[in-house]
C-alpha cells in the first residue's frame, strides 16, 4: 500500500512528503538515522516515509516544519527541491538565494501577491476617481 497520494473517484491528490524528507536529509548531509534522531523518529520509519510506504504523524510533520521553518502546506504540497529559491543555511530552510539573507526572508510568492494587490488597489482608485470626476492635476 502506497501513501504518496489520496485517491478520490476521479482524481489523485499528490503529496510531496517522501520527496521532501529525502531532500532535507540530503541537503543537511545527514544519515536517515541522524535525521530521525533529530525528530525522535526511528530510521526504519524515515525509510518508510521516503519510500512512500507510510506517512508521518502530524506531530512529526510539525516538528520537521518548525525545525526547518517550512510552512506545513509547502512541506506537503510543494516539491521543495524544485521550489526555487528554497535553500538550506545553518539548518534552516530559506527562501532566498542570497549568501547572507536578511533574518526575515519574504517568500517570492508573497511578494508577487502584494504587488498584484497594489496594482488592483491603484486600478480601483483610478476607477473611483474617474467616476467622481476627480482630476489629480488640479488637486496637487
Amino acid at each position: 500500500m502506497v501513501f504518496n497520494g489520496l485517491q478520490n473517484n476521479n482524481f489523485m491528490i499528490k503529496n510531496y512528503i517522501p520527496e521532501n524528507i529525502l531532500f532535507l536529509v540530503k541537503k543537511m548531509n545527514l544519515s536517515q538515522d541522524d535525521f530521525g534522531a533529530t525528530f525522535e523518529i526511528g530510521r526504519g520509519l524515515i525509510s518508510n516515509y521516503i519510500n512512500g510506504k507510510a506517512l508521518p504523524k502530524i506531530e512529526a510533520i510539525q516538528k520537521i516544519c518548525l525545525h526547518f521553518e517550512i510552512l506545513i502546506d509547502d512541506f506537503i504540497n510543494t516539491d521543495l527541491s524544485e521550489a526555487k529559491p528554497y535553500g538550506i543555511q545553518g539548518g534552516k530552510l530559506l527562501t532566498s538565494n542570497e549568501k547572507n539573507p536578511e533574518p526575515y526572508v519574504i517568500s517570492p510568492k508573497y511578494v508577487e501577491l502584494l504587488e498584484k494587490a497594489v496594482e488592483d488597489k491603484d486600478k480601483i482608485i483610478k476607477s473611483l476617481e474617474e467616476k467622481l470626476g476627480i482630476d489629480k492635476s488640479k488637486t496637487a
